[in-house]
């Protein structure tokens, strides 16, 4: 799905990329330091970074000043702490620079100083929104490419508040789906920097929802004169993060949805206990591991997770919602040979809920999905799925030069190609779909694969059109944006 910044970026590339010039290799190691070398660090220091405060990027630093290292400790770790800035999202580019101090020390270690060259983004969005209904890009333009079942408005986003990385956002979206809301977000709160929150809130409502899933797609239902749906929901999520590379996350939230009667009459397990209303609180921990060397489009490193909900606290009076999901994923990449590079995920999610409502089927086809399967909506309570690709860097990183570009947060790009072939394999659960609704592909083997071109550009901008099979005898092109896992 096109998210606010994707649609802006996509556009801008089709416009500047035919003017571009090469400008090198953008990952150049510092070849000066001597592996059998120590090195005692004098001093660190900051350059261009006009907004954002130095106790920000020293958080993602795995060097500090006054400590000594061997160059092989040293390089590894400037190579880790230039990808941590990066992974911040706060800057476009990031160059580590050791300097040679003229003194010597008595202890035979060599004296440097470390500066630390950023060039900041673009912190202020007001970008125009446009996104599909339809589960994925593909599925909208295949039926049709309907603007009535597009939404469109605007976001309003402040990333870098005040230097701290906080964000501030506000959303109003119109057309297929209306939704106002805001959203607040404070990275660290204590000394240590540890302990984040989020506050989130939004309202939305529809004059069309889907009710049902016949053949593995979705039934509509709508009425152009009144809203059929409505939902209010609100959160707060307290984040701690110890060290760089683990986090974890609390998450508490709030759910008020509302459908009209003609949305009951058509399915009465829509929500729980044959109703047009469902409130409840909801309550999530996340546990994060994430040494990726780029989040964006990661090629060495791996990745761990572990979550567990529960819908339904009691709380309310009329509370009737309970159900527990827990979720675990693990992502591994590597490269075996220069410019070849491989990755493989394992994913699992575990729902032992009876008389799940429709509500809460969704299992693959939206933000989850096996490749080859684009075109379709596998409702289930519970899933696991596995994915590997096979790639080689058709085009190394490089830096595209914008000369006539006043606005030096544009007018530098970064460009990469990726060509491949990947296979994904998956199974779903479905204890709830009805035989009459002849839903094929859940209590089923799914097996998805082909190859693939991606291009990974500026503002984390990863455009993926590829070539899939299932084995229903389907193939065909599709289009995505951001990372396969």
């Amino acid at each position: 799905m096109f998210t606010p910044r994707n649609f802006l970026f996509l556009s801008n590339l089709f416009f500047i990329l035919p003017a571009f010039v090469f400008a090198g290799n953008l990952f150049a190691q510092d070849s000066l330091l001597s592996d059998s070398s120590h090195y005692s660090i004098r001093a660190v220091s900051f350059s261009g970074n006009k907004q954002t405060k130095e106790f920000i990027m020293e958080r993602e630093l795995s060097f500090h000043a006054n400590e000594i290292l061997s160059g092989t400790e040293l390089k590894d770790r400037i190579k880790h702490s230039r990808e941590n800035l990066l992974n911040t999202a706060l800057f476009n580019f990031v160059t580590i620079n050791t300097l040679f101090l003229p003194d010597t020390l008595p202890d035979g270690n060599v004296p440097v100083s470390i500066v630390i060259i950023v060039k900041e983004r673009w912190y202020t969005w007001p970008t125009p929104i446009f996104e599909v209904q339809e589960q994925n890009f593909n599925v909208w333009w295949r039926n049709g490419h309907n603007f009535n079942r597009a939404s469109y408005g605007f976001f309003l986003w402040r990333y870098n508040f005040r230097g701290r990385k906080e964000s501030i956002a506000l959303i109003c979206r119109f057309g297929y789906s209306q939704q106002f809301g805001g959203q607040y977000a404070i990275p660290y709160m204590d000394k240590k920097r540890t302990i984040g929150v989020t506050f989130t809130g939004t309202y939305t409502r529809n004059h069309e929802v889907s009710y049902a899933t016949v053949n593995n797609k979705l039934v509509f239902y709508k009425d152009n004169i009144d809203r059929i749906r409505g939902e209010t929901s609100g959160s707060i999520k307290f984040s701690y993060r110890k060290g760089v590379y683990w986090r974890q996350n609390l998450d508490l939230r709030y759910t008020n949805l509302i459908v009209n009667d003609t949305v009951l009459d058509l399915a009465p397990d829509y929500f729980i206990a044959g109703e047009t209303k469902m409130e409840y609180f909801t309550v999530s921990y996340n546990a994060t591991h994430d040494y990726r060397d780029i989040k964006a489009y990661p090629l060495h490193g791996h990745f761990e997770e572990f979550e567990i909900t529960k819908h339904g606290l009691g709380i309310l009076s009329d509370e009737k919602l309970n159900m527990l999901v827990m979720a675990a994923g693990i992502r591994g990449y590597m490269e075996f040979f220069p410019r070849i590079f491989g990755s493989g995920m394992l994913r699992a999610r575990w729902n032992p809920a009876k008389n799940v409502p429709y509500y809460h089927q969704r299992a693959l086809g939206f933000g989850t999905y096996i490749r080859g399967y684009e075109y379709y909506v596998i409702d289930g309570q519970s899933y696991g799925m596995a994915k590997a690709s096979l790639r080689y860097q058709l085009l190394k990183p490089r830096v595209l030069k914008f000369p006539f570009l006043p606005v030096d947060k544009f007018n530098m790009l970064h460009l990469a190609i990726y060509t491949g072939l990947f296979a994904d394999a998956g199974y779903v659960n479905d204890r709830e779909s009805e035989i009459e609704d002849n839903n094929f592909l859940g209590n089923s083997f799914l097996l998805g694969y082909g190859a693939g071109v991606d291009i990974v550009t500026y503002y984390d901008l990863v455009i993926r059109v590829e070539y899939s099979f299932n084995l229903r005898g389907e193939n065909g092109f599709f289009l995505h944006l951001g990372t396969p896992f």
